[in-house]
């Protein structure tokens, strides 16, 4: 009779064991799937502004090439994104050099989309955060700006 109680402690304690591993695998399992989709949500968000910031890149460029006087037009597009996206805030950056691109990054998770810029005008490297987004041009560049 004094086996049959260890059998039935020792048995309880494995289950519980078992079942606390089991659990803690689903767990960091589900942890795991939350933060990639999570970061594909980012990814997918950066592409989408990145694609409409390089659309006011081009329709920027072209109201300066159609200027009577490129090097005394001033041309502005604004246009308001949100200020964080998926809780998280992002930057971007327009690139001139080598070729014209417009980088994006956000801060946690950090995620990084490059989208590339159709353009004849020149640009200048700038930079500017989420939310309202301002494209340029001065009389010598196109650039962002948080205006």
């Amino acid at each position: 009779m004094n086996d049959r109680a260890v059998s039935s402690t020792f048995s309880y304690v494995l289950s519980l064991a078992i079942a606390t591993m089991l659990v803690t695998g689903l767990l960091v399992a589900s942890g795991s799937f939350v933060e990639d989709r999570q970061r594909q949500v980012v990814r997918s968000e950066l592409q989408v502004i990145g694609q409409q910031v390089s659309a006011d890149v081009a329709r920027a460029d072209r109201l300066v090439r159609a200027s009577d006087d490129p090097a005394g037009a001033t041309v502005r597009i604004e246009q308001q994104f949100p200020a964080r996206i998926t809780g998280t805030t992002y930057r971007l950056e327009l690139v001139a050099t080598p070729s014209p691109t417009i980088r994006l990054r956000s801060s946690s998770p950090e995620v990084r989309v490059t989208v590339g810029v159709q353009n004849r005008t020149a640009l200048s490297n700038s930079s500017a955060d989420g939310g309202t987004v301002v494209v340029g041009y001065d009389g010598s560049a196109l650039g962002v700006s948080n205006d």
